[in-house]
């Protein structure tokens, strides 16, 4: 069955530049967060229709609920501010520990990358096995996890980050706000990152919020996360714990683990100074 279609109009399109220029984002910038290709999103501001797949990932970029209708009624994206201990992610620990802000940054971020990850599955799903997100026509995370290791992003592993989302969640729901893997530390890293974004857009205001590296930092106890997948710009090979191949496997904050976050990092700095 062909993707249904919203109409467009010259009103829809105009709105969707003004929104846009107001953000201070570019096109390139816009369709990157919305997971849209740039070209289709320059014929949706002059008023071409628009797939109803891709309207969600518009209202992403663009802070909105709902495509604006011909009106011209205001439409805002009402989370982050409004989350509290009714939400089912809602951390005690955290807020306590940080503040409230931490705790809203948190529930906020895990919504939002639960929903793209869903969207990422359903297209990985409709595709051959062993399809990364590299190979699909749009993807939220493409370029969100780290670059060394695209061609291993298939369904198991999106699959698998799913599963750490929902772990983290339910682990900080009940006070122990912990990552026992790095694939658990690259989702709070992920959950963090994608809140901030909307603040970063005035989307949200989540009041008081310090740098989310900085709550980031003290809860893993160290930002490795970081440093060896995002920044560093260093091959890791298999020797190294933060490699693709041990993801999985818990290492941190464990109690079958005899060696302490000091003794991890000594040995971690060994071999990064022994390969570079």
């Amino acid at each position: 069955m062909a993707p249904r279609t919203i109409t467009g109009s010259p009103h829809l399109g105009r709105a969707i530049r003004e929104r846009r220029t107001t953000l201070n984002l570019t096109i390139d910038e816009a369709a990157k967060r919305g997971g849209i290709g740039t070209k289709s999103w320059g014929q949706y501001e002059v008023g071409a229709s628009i797939r109803e797949d891709k309207a969600r990932g518009i209202c992403r970029a663009l802070g909105w609920k709902r495509l604006p209708t011909d009106n011209n009624e205001e439409v805002t994206l009402n989370v982050g501010i409004s989350i509290d201990e009714s939400h089912e992610a809602w951390s005690a620990a955290l807020a306590e520990q940080f503040g409230p802000a931490c705790a809203r940054l948190f529930a906020t971020g895990s919504d939002i990358l639960l929903d793209e990850i869903a969207d990422d599955l359903e297209g990985l799903a409709g595709m051959p096995a062993k399809t990364h997100l590299g190979q699909l026509d749009s993807s939220w995370l493409q370029g969100s996890l780290p670059a060394q290791f695209v061609p291993k992003y298939d369904y198991e592993l999106v699959y698998g980050l799913q599963a750490a989302v929902s772990t983290l969640r339910s682990r900080f729901n009940k006070g122990a706000s912990v990552a026992e893997t790095v694939l658990e530390e690259i989702a709070l890293y992920l959950i963090f990152q994608k809140a901030e974004e909307l603040n970063d857009l005035e989307m949200v205001e989540f009041n008081e919020a310090s740098d989310w590296r900085d709550w980031l930092g003290d809860i893993l106890g160290d930002l490795d996360v970081e440093w060896l997948l995002f920044d560093s710009g260093w091959e890791l090979t298999d020797r190294i714990a933060y490699h693709f191949d041990h993801w999985r496997e818990p290492q941190f904050w464990s109690s079958e683990n005899d060696l302490t976050a000091a003794e991890r990092a000594s040995d971690l700095m060994g071999l990064l100074v022994e390969r570079h």
